[in-house]
């Protein structure tokens, strides 16, 4: 389905273009990284909805593509723990004890209830291909100034560009062809919208920003 990815590329083109890309461009000292706090909220809350929606789900088709997904991300909340130690982010806290933004857990939470309720295609097009496409923008910006600032190291940043290209696409080939203007390919493209909204929302509140929704395309 070209036009779902196109949908979802150009929502997350305008999570590109907004205050957490912007900031995160110009970051000079580790200092300016604290949104790391924030990230390890998303990246356990994420991991463990995954891991719901593999033990969920009761479609044979679905299993395979929802536990390999569930499997190659078990480890990741771990690995970043890590590198916050091994980097000082964690001198004086503990993983987890900085709150999450609002605009986090409203994040956190729709990925919760589109594991547990939503038919398995809309979870595709929620969990796969708009969350892993917003997760590869992410990353791809991230590693070169955490290069720059010397602190790429570990498993966790360089593994997340290879593995979000393939994750994104991931059971979409199951959905089947989906028309745009069908019943069902416009429930996808509201999912779409409101996934994009919460992530830009999201991400921008990790540098202290609060945004709009997104605007829906027709």
């Amino acid at each position: 389905m070209k036009w779902l990815l196109d949908i979802s590329e150009e929502y997350r083109s305008h999570l590109r273009e907004g205050p957490f890309f912007r900031q995160i461009s110009g970051a000079t000292l580790p200092n300016d990284l604290q949104w790391v706090h924030q990230l390890i909220h998303q990246s356990r809350e994420f991991t463990q909805a995954l891991c719901l929606r593999s033990s969920l789900c009761q479609d044979k088709r679905y299993q395979p593509v929802f536990a390999e997904h569930a499997m190659e991300e078990a480890d990741h909340p771990d690995q970043l723990i890590a590198w916050m130690k091994q980097h000082g982010f964690l001198r004086d806290t503990e993983p987890g004890d900085v709150p999450p933004t609002m605009e986090t857990l409203n994040t956190i939470s729709y990925c919760w209830r589109s594991a547990m309720r939503d038919p398995h295609d809309v979870q595709v097009v929620a969990l796969n291909v708009l969350s892993e496409g917003v997760a590869f923008d992410f990353y791809s910006t991230v590693i070169p100034v955490l290069d720059r600032l010397r602190l790429l190291s570990g498993r966790y940043w360089k593994i997340h560009t290879d593995v979000d290209a393939h994750h994104l696409s991931m059971g979409l080939d199951l959905c089947g062809e989906v028309s745009r203007h069908s019943d069902r390919g416009k429930l996808y493209q509201r999912v779409l919208w409101q996934s994009a909204t919460l992530y830009h929302q999201m991400l921008s509140s990790w540098v202290g920003e609060r945004v709009e929704p997104l605007p829906q395309l027709a």
